[in-house]
């Protein structure tokens, strides 16, 4: 049994949308059983339970939840609920395209979608993303609210409103990553990498020019430094990270392989798969049809 509202926003200019790619959907359902729903393989979806309890399944494995929980789905369909206590779940569904199409917001979409491809390729979707700080929970929670209030009641500044909590809300997530660095690196170097991984496809904010300012270092010095912290050079580096952002993407979404390769910098498909094959040796197509 369930109860819902469902909101949709489709930007008109989005060359090629239909009905069923908007490019953002916000639905609160009460449920007392789940109930597979139809998703497209085109959109991320960031799940709130704001009433009940249960066990979310996600690629065979469970957690509980309950109240103010939140999850961050990619784009498989392998998920599902048991419903131990009836459930309200906020469903904001959204596509990567989503702040590229918006036209009413200051939001930097490169630093955005830099960001989006880091949450991608460092994010455990099976896992989740337990968030212990009260404070964040709150925000969260507040931010969710938001979200929803400005399609239950849209006004003139909704799209810049919903936009920007949207933002936010995936920078929290993006802030609570932490890819492995030694223990034996100081913490400037730790913030180096995640300077990096945030900014994977700005190479503005990747050169050593760059860095060596930003981060106080000398530019001669920076090189080695780098080496010496992380056994690889910075260009070694960077590369590796884009491939395990691609084998996520790969693995986690429909996204074809021309347009994984264009956002992460690499000439085309062809020479995407050549570097795969280099360092996994692995193609794309081999990585996406282990996941099915």
């Amino acid at each position: 049994m369930s109860k819902n509202k469902r909101f949709t926003f489709a930007n008109p200019d989005f060359t090629g949308m239909n009905h069923i790619q908007e490019l953002i959907e916000i639905e609160i359902t009460e449920l007392t059983e789940w109930q597979d729903r139809f998703r497209t393989n085109s959109f991320f979806e960031l799940v709130f339970i704001l009433k009940g309890k249960g066990i979310q399944s996600m690629e065979y494995k469970t957690r509980n939840y309950q109240k103010d929980d939140f999850f961050l789905l990619p784009y498989s369909k392998c998920h599902a609920y048991e419903i131990t206590e009836p459930t309200t779940f906020l469903f904001i569904r959204f596509t990567e395209h989503y702040f590229k199409n918006l036209n009413n917001t200051s939001i930097d979409y490169l630093q955005w979608y830099s960001r989006l491809n880091y949450i991608i390729g460092f994010y455990d979707f099976s896992t989740g993303l337990p968030v212990a700080d009260e404070k964040d929970k709150n925000l969260v929670k507040k931010l969710f609210e938001i979200i929803w209030n400005e399609k239950a009641k849209p006004s003139e500044y909704s799209e810049t409103v919903t936009a920007n909590s949207l933002s936010s809300l995936l920078t929290i997530i993006s802030s609570k990553l932490n890819p492995e660095v030694s223990q034996k690196n100081d913490s400037k170097f730790s913030e180096i990498i995640r300077h990096i991984n945030q900014n994977i496809i700005d190479e503005n904010k990747l050169s050593v020019v760059y860095l060596s300012e930003r981060f106080n270092i000398s530019n001669k010095y920076f090189s080695e430094y780098f080496k010496r912290n992380s056994h690889e050079s910075l260009k070694e580096y960077i590369q590796k990270t884009k491939l395990q952002i691609a084998v996520n993407r790969i693995q986690c979404t429909q996204t074809p392989l021309q347009e994984i390769a264009w956002s992460l910098g690499f000439t085309d498909g062809s020479h995407l798969n050549k570097s795969l094959k280099k360092h996994f040796g692995l193609t794309a197509s081999l990585l996406r049809k282990a996941k099915k």
